[in-house]
């Protein structure tokens, strides 16, 4: 099957038949744009949170746990990663650790729920984490959760006004300035995945055709005619 393409390069419909619609192309999941946007999120937070916070990584593995000693709601999965620990932000030497989610508020599968609603659920689906971060790794845990749009649920909010107040005393700037600052780059790294999103292709790696690369000649310099 041929895919359309509308002007600008938006696809007029979607590798799996379905016509495009930005609502698809930011809930779909081929072609690995929500995993692009959830990534270019995290690493922007673990950016902002370096600055006040210290031990701050992206993605490490959570400390093994027997399933056998917590109730079925924990996460008891081997090899279990949460998006960003960090030491120092609620106080000196505790250690926290975020999970990022990020949830298009206007999904078909949200008919009916308001913004709030949808925040609350999201959250809510991160309790499965908290109680083992509590009992195995000794620390505090937060939900991160963020919608296309640039909104943010109340955990992520609580959290990213902590870090504005923090650097904010550090560097001697007004609070404001730094919240807004804060809230403006965690949208534009929303804003350019989402963008990435709605334009991207998701056709079968074989509709594509490139040059094979044993046929480039990655030589800069300009051959020089053969003397005869």
């Amino acid at each position: 099957m041929t895919y359309g393409w509308k002007v600008k390069g938006i696809p007029t419909h979607c590798a799996c038949g379905e016509t495009n619609s930005v609502d698809h192309s930011l809930i779909y999941k081929l072609g690995d744009y929500t995993s692009m946007r959830h990534n270019s999120v995290r690493d922007s937070e673990a950016q902002i949170m370096r600055e006040v916070c210290r031990d701050v990584l992206t993605e490490p593995t959570l400390l093994p746990i027997n399933e056998n000693d917590h109730q079925k709601k924990v996460n008891t999965a081997d090899n279990a990663r949460l998006d960003i620990p960090a030491r120092g932000l609620w106080n000196s030497c505790e250690k926290t650790f975020f999970d990022i989610t990020i949830t298009h508020p206007t999904s078909q599968s949200y008919s009916g729920k308001s913004l709030a609603e949808v925040y609350q659920q999201h959250e809510k689906e991160k309790d499965k984490y908290n109680q083992r971060v509590i009992d195995i790794e000794k620390s505090s845990f937060n939900p991160l959760v963020f919608t296309t749009t640039g909104g943010m649920a109340p955990e992520c909010n609580k959290v990213n006004k902590r870090l504005a107040e923090k650097i904010a005393e550090k560097r001697r700037e007004p609070y404001a300035s730094v919240i807004t600052y804060i809230r403006t780059k965690l949208r534009f790294a929303l804003l350019r995945s989402t963008l990435a999103a709605i334009q991207g292709f998701r056709g079968k790696r074989s509709d594509v055709h490139l040059q094979d690369l044993t046929d480039i000649d990655f030589s800069l310099l300009i051959p020089r005619p053969t003397v005869k």
